[in-house]
């Protein structure tokens, strides 16, 4: 049977890799580690003991801010073995959405690392919190503004296997720990990923051990993920979809992981002839690798993956990349077309619901149930959805049915295959990430000189859709000093590419006044292809 949380997954993993490799890590264009599966397990027991020493068990919720590094992996598997809340946290955010994820997710131990590029973890997290400085204390924090955080660590450099247990040297033993995660069961609260919706802040997904791994499983068979495979470990692990469609997924199908921490598009490519990939999840770095002057030269093996429009430029032909539907708020594929599938099917459709998911089209007016071929709502129930938007009551999160209103457009055809429309709400999914407008906007009208923003999602090739906003001032600013007022309170992806600066009268709005946004992205489009024509 399978296991059915997440420590159980490790342990039965890594049991059947033994002493194949199993995780690999490039900090830039080369591996300088790897961990086959019994050193993994290693390493996971070991950081299970320290954890524990410090005091987490069952219900802990511990935040793990990593790029993608072996220590996310070591850390909070290790907080699963003791039944611990993981709160993957990320690395793209500044200074105050770090404080916002500590304070809404209720994080009582943190693991971060030190710095990353230019980005100095240690300073950010002393600015909220001065108790860390000159270092941190063995001693508890007691914050006001972070009531629920004890304690913090730094980790600056990559662990090693003798290290860790050199680590655990007075910690508890590995029978204590075995005996919290025999407590722990597939129901229990696994973790809380942060995703963007139409509101401001983001919002806590709260998933337990099962809806991951049976996503997990699922996804590995319709990509049709086996030992031959390695997935391209770019996409943050953060994320949703690095964590389950890409980390989870493979080693469910067997598959190796090669986590890559900093991506350049000419050293991305060495590296992905030098190991093999085959496994592509996740495309906002397609675009740069076509377009770098090596790609011609190169002989990757990419081939399996998730569909895109410039899947067939990439992946070696022929592809088996396979189109998929899904939102971190069911712990990714709600439905997905299957790799041995016709070209047509696994390109143009989503596939169809996969099992123990039901998927119905409803009128987003009425909720009426929509017949085939209609485009509705897209509304999803089953074993992966999530339990919940952390500190949101259910009655407002699903409804009476238990069916979660996803807000994107979509409809079923005769065969049953799900094909996505757009976007219902005022989302923009910019590099395989949501992005509120609201929260741009109000970032931008926090400026002494704006007067109102009103932000947009514009299509792009790889990037499936850019930030654009259209700005109206109070005061003479510029778009360099938006761009960098906005860089310095937003993640990067968050930022507008594009930024106008219009009057009010030139903003389309309704009869009753509402802005009309689907008239300002035709706007955004025909500004972005003018400038374009004039180079």
């Amino acid at each position: 049977m399978a296991a059915r949380t997440l420590a159980g997954f490790l342990e039965e993993a890594t049991v059947r890799f033994g002493d194949r490799e199993m995780l690999a890590f490039a900090p830039g264009p080369k591996v300088t580690a790897r961990y086959s599966g019994a050193e993994l397990r290693k390493q996971v027991e070991a950081a299970a003991c320290w954890l524990a020493a410090l005091g987490v068990s069952k219900g802990t919720h511990v935040g793990v801010l990593f790029t993608n590094r072996p220590e996310w992996i070591f850390y909070a598997f290790g907080a699963w073995v003791l039944g611990a809340v993981v709160v993957p946290l990320s690395t793209l955010w500044k200074t105050q959405e770090l404080a916002f994820a500590l304070r809404h997710a209720d994080i009582e131990a943190l693991i971060a690392m030190s710095a990353f590029r230019t980005r100095n973890f240690n300073a950010d997290l002393a600015a909220l919190l001065p108790e860390l400085l000159p270092a941190p204390s063995d001693k508890p924090l007691f914050n006001p503004s972070f009531p629920n955080l004890r304690w913090v660590r730094f980790l600056p450099v990559l662990a090693t296997p003798e290290s860790m247990e050199h680590a655990c040297g007075s910690t508890p033993g590995r029978n204590y720990v075995r005996a919290l995660e025999e407590r722990v069961t597939a129901s229990d609260r696994a973790a809380i990923f942060f995703t963007s919706g139409t509101t401001a802040v983001p919002k806590a997904v709260v998933h337990c051990h099962e809806a991951l791994l049976v996503s997990a499983r699922r996804i590995a068979l319709a990509l049709g993920i086996n030992e031959e495979d390695a997935w391209w470990g770019h996409m943050p692990l953060f994320w949703t979809g690095g964590f389950v469609l890409g980390l989870l997924a493979t080693w469910s199908g067997g598959g190796r992981v090669v986590l890559h921490e900093r991506v350049e598009p000419g050293e991305a490519l060495l590296l992905l002839e030098e190991e093999g990939c085959t496994i592509m999840a996740g495309w906002h770095q397609a675009g740069a690798l076509l377009e770098h002057p090596d790609f011609p030269t190169r002989h990757l093996r990419l081939r399996k993956g998730s569909a895109h429009s410039v899947a067939p430029q990439l992946l070696v032909q022929p592809h088996f990349a396979v189109g998929m539907y899904g939102l971190s708020e069911t712990a990714t594929c709600v439905a997905a077309a299957r790799w041995d599938e016709p070209e047509e099917i696994r390109m143009l459709t989503c596939g169809k619901p996969l099992t123990g998911t039901e998927v119905k089209i409803v009128d987003p007016q009425t909720g009426t149930e929509l017949p085939q071929r209609a485009t509705g709502e897209i509304c999803a129930r089953g074993v992966t959805l999530m339990e919940g938007y952390y500190k949101v009551p259910v009655e407002e999160t699903f409804d009476h049915e238990g069916f979660f209103h996803t807000g994107d457009l979509g409809f079923l055809d005769e065969s049953g295959r799900l094909h996505f429309v757009g976007r219902l709400k005022d989302v923009i999914k910019t590099a395989g990430v949501n992005v509120a407008a609201l929260e741009v906007e109000q970032v931008l009208q926090r400026h002494a000189a704006v007067e109102s923003a009103h932000v947009v999602g514009v299509p792009h090739e790889t990037r499936g859709e850019n930030v654009a906003a259209f700005v109206i001032l109070r005061a003479a600013a510029s778009k360099e000093e938006l761009t960098k007022f906005c860089q310095e309170q937003l993640a990067s992806y968050k930022v507008p590419r594009y930024i106008f600066f219009v009057s009010n009268p030139e903003i389309p709005r309704t009869a009753t006044g509402k802005v009309e946004k689907t008239a300002l992205k035709a706007e955004a489009r025909r500004r972005i292809e003018q400038q374009e024509r004039q180079g």
